[in-house]
């Protein structure tokens, strides 16, 4: 069995993607992540990395949206990492390595591409804070409406930044599921449609981020106790992406 979780990176669900890891108490985890940046993560240096300036941006944006949910970017992938240790399971770094891919992606694109991206960019930095707020309710709700406007935009950006990636995730999360008989893969809502797609076929269970989201008011107000965890899964306490040789172990 396959379970998917959307997610959000600027939302508190922290808590909500634990308690979906208890209660569903899988064989392993997924986490759209390359090794490089589950370190920046677990040290607390996103967005203090050499990088290029686009990406510095994004990252404010990011930072942005998060604060205005009382929420720090990344927090739900360290609490899907964290529940997986709790329970004695592996987790897999399995997303493409973003730093080759976005670099390759920027000089394949022309000036006018650049200006246009970095414009959209700039644009949604200095967004007030009410509107800002009020375009998170709304991918919240419908987050494949925001996808298709990307792609009206920026056709090959949502290409190679999302039908690629979603096309890599999908084959590791199947590879990994042979291994594992229940795998849990946490991924961004906008990866949900295109993955889901790919695994056509599958014994697959969707947990979307309206989901996740609802989840989490609930924990907040007190009316979902945490599952018990008196008897883990298993005795791992080690990460590793999907190639062997990248095996990374947390002591």
């Amino acid at each position: 069995m396959i379970t998917l979780v959307g997610i959000g990176h600027v939302f508190s669900i922290r808590d909500a993607v634990r308690h979906i890891i208890f209660s569903r108490r899988p064989n392993a985890v997924c986490l759209e992540l390359d090794k490089l940046r589950f370190e920046i993560l677990e040290r607390g240096d996103l967005g203090k990395e050499d990088g290029q300036l686009l990406s510095k941006i994004l990252h404010g944006i990011y930072e942005k949206a998060a604060s205005a949910q009382g929420a720090t970017v990344g927090e739900e992938m360290l609490g899907a990492a964290d529940a997986a240790r709790d329970l004695g399971v592996p987790y897999f770094l399995i997303d493409v390595e973003a730093t080759p891919m976005v670099n390759g992606l920027l000089k394949d694109m022309n000036f006018v591409q650049k200006a246009k991206l970095l414009g959209s960019v700039l644009g949604a930095y200095v967004v007030p804070k009410k509107l800002l707020e009020k375009e998170i309710r709304k991918i919240e709700e419908d987050p494949t409406e925001a996808m298709e406007q990307f792609e009206r935009v920026f056709p090959e950006l949502k290409r190679r930044l999302v039908d690629y990636r979603d096309h890599y995730m999908a084959d590791r999360i199947v590879q990994i599921s042979i291994m594992y008989p229940h795998t849990l893969a946490v991924v961004g809502e906008g990866h949900i449609k295109g993955i889901r797609g790919l695994l056509e076929g599958q014994d697959l269970e969707v947990i979307h981020l309206k989901d996740v989201t609802s989840i989490a008011r609930r924990i907040e107000n007190g009316e979902l106790p945490f599952p018990r965890l008196s008897d883990p899964t298993g005795n791992c306490n080690w990460a590793m992406s999907f190639e062997i040789d990248q095996c990374s172990h947390k002591e």
